[in-house]
């Protein structure tokens, strides 16, 4: 292979290995596209060009490092194929006589040189093999490949599984690197077992748990206010930059998914209620940003903030007025195949979004309180009695629980419609008590669960990956209402099986995205112009080819 490699060349092997790229993807997607059980869409054509491209420009990018890299004499490689033109002229110069790398010429630098290059490779290979758990996606929730199966909604067993899931996580006890309140290890753990529970009411249908899963989101949410709060204010970084680099983060995936499966960004509402309150929180500090390390005035932002989100949610003619303006309102509308007497699409975003319109301006709240917290819990560990600091602990975990219990009492234990109603206005109370009892001695700061933190790390993809390779849905803007069954007859030999690939591919996923994103979003705010100018050019041009397709094939392609 590496002798027929040398002898084409690098310009050829790049061809050839392109023809061989689009021609096996374009294999599969059409493999796929006959299994597919919707009619195609100008969007869907799009992101199979792009995969294809894709596909076809990483093996040419491969094809010709290699052939580059059998063409050179022995031990001149690495200067031909990973250095650039200044590298090689100085290695040949530098060489003795008769050297095999004496007197080389470097790579012409433009042309097929710019593929010879590890760095365009190893971005292109991250985008093939993300355009490839695209297609798994597909094959998985789209086509007629892979079996579908009722769920199994036996309590008894989400419980067994949940309590063997601790024990597991309990295993995996480690020490923060900074033992301090609300350390990252330990947020990222409180997402994680979250999700997870989030995600097992899901499979197992357990709707009576309904009002605790809405606490879990709100405490997503609240994160969402306390992280960026204390970033920005930290920081003061605000460029658009850091902006585009969270909003790649929080979006790409989920809108490149939309595309490809003709769901609407509303389905998988985390993502633009995310997006709405970052945004939000992002302004709040950039509006005189300078006096943001002034405690009154952040107070005063966060009360101006809860004043407008206020008028924004509660006031309805503001709201229709802020969220009903195209392209806005095609956004964020949806129109639910299951509920089509919701005759207003702006419903499902109100609704969900409402829901949690407020706690993360609490998450601000808490994050210009940390200080304090972390001087009262330090003065509890610092009492020199034993008995007076046992005392004092429980004395603070009494006042934390007080209106814990009464809110489980008056609020929680209510149904689910009466819960919805004080939910925005309430969630505040459980989320305070677990920051304030998982942070009360040091012992509990110092420690957490790397399972649960690992997980948390993942927390967008396994939401979003949980509809279409771990259960299948309805169709078209559909829930996930059954399983996705790969051994038939043998439900819990099938749940490790489809679990183990959905895990796995919410952890590939979610490098692939973080790498993208750093190919993509350069860090010099000098080339964002210029590459977000590109991205657009690029998705002008993969629409115009979606169309153009769409408009070429039988409408039942």
């Amino acid at each position: 292979m590496a002798s027929v490699l040398a002898r084409l060349g690098p310009r050829a092997s790049v061809g050839c290995g392109f023809a061989v790229g689009v021609g096996a993807a374009s294999a599969l997607v059409h493999a796929l596209g006959a299994h597919g059980t919707d009619v195609h869409t100008a969007g869907q054509f799009a992101v199979a060009i792009l995969g294809v491209v894709t596909v076809g420009a990483w093996i040419g990018a491969e094809w010709g490092l290699l052939a580059g890299a059998g063409a050179a004499p022995a031990g001149a490689a690495y200067e031909l194929v990973a250095k650039g033109p200044d590298d090689v002229e100085r290695a040949a110069a530098a060489a003795p006589p008769g050297s095999p790398t004496r007197g080389l010429s470097p790579p012409p630098r433009a042309g097929v040189a710019r593929w010879l290059d590890r760095d365009v490779a190893t971005s292109l290979r991250h985008g093939s093999e993300f355009a490839l758990w695209i297609a798994f996606m597909y094959l998985c929730d789209r086509t007629d490949l892979v079996p579908r199966g009722a769920k199994h909604t036996d309590p008894r067993s989400f419980w067994l599984l949940w309590l063997a899931i601790c024990v597991a996580a309990a295993c995996s006890l480690r020490s923060c690197r900074s033992p301090k309140v609300l350390a990252r290890e330990q947020t990222e753990e409180w997402k994680g077992w979250m999700q997870l529970m989030f995600l097992l009411y899901h499979y197992f249908a357990q709707g009576q748990l309904y009002n605790a899963i809405r606490i879990y989101i709100a405490g997503y949410v609240w994160m969402t206010g306390y992280g960026n709060f204390l970033y920005y204010r930290k920081s003061g970084d605000f460029s658009a930059v850091r902006m585009c680099q969270t909003l790649f983060r929080l979006n790409f995936f989920v809108v490149i998914v939309c595309v490809a499966l003709r769901n609407e960004y509303m389905l998988y509402y985390i993502a633009p209620m995310h997006t709405l309150f970052t945004l939000f929180v992002w302004l709040a500090l950039r509006v005189a940003k300078d006096r943001n390390g002034d405690d009154a005035v952040a107070a005063g932002k966060i009360v101006a903030t809860l004043a407008a989100t206020a008028l924004l949610y509660d006031v309805e003619p503001v709201f229709k007025a802020a969220f009903g303006w195209r392209p806005l309102r095609d956004l964020v509308a949806f129109h639910d195949p299951l509920h089509p007497e919701f005759s207003d699409e702006l419903h499902e975003w109100h609704f969900r979004s409402g829901l949690d319109r407020y706690i993360w301006i609490f998450g601000m709240a808490c994050a210009l309180g940390l200080p304090y917290l972390e001087r009262r819990l330090g003065a509890l560990a610092a009492l020199d009695d034993g008995a007076r600091r046992v005392a004092a602990h429980g004395a603070a975990a009494c006042v934390a629980l007080a209106p814990a219990v009464a809110w489980v009492a008056l609020v929680f234990l209510k149904d689910k419609y009466a819960y919805n109603a004080l939910h925005p206005y309430t969630s505040w109370v459980p989320v305070a008590c677990y920051i304030v009892l998982r942070n009360l001695t040091p012992g509990l700061r110092s420690k957490y669960l790397h399972l649960f933190t690992f997980l948390g790390k993942v927390t967008l993809e396994t939401y979003i990956l949980q509809f279409h390779i771990w259960m299948k849905t309805t169709g078209l803007n559909g829930s996930p209402k059954f399983l996705l069954v790969v051994v038939e007859g043998h439900f819990w030999l099938n749940f490790a099986v489809v679990s183990a690939a959905y895990f796995f591919v919410s952890v590939r996923v979610f490098r692939l995205t973080v790498a993208l994103r750093d190919a993509l979003i350069p860090d010099d705010a000098d080339d964002l112009p210029k590459a977000l100018l590109a991205l657009g050019a690029a998705a002008a041009a993969l629409a115009a080819a979606g169309h153009g397709l769409r408009a070429l094939l039988p409408v039942d392609a």
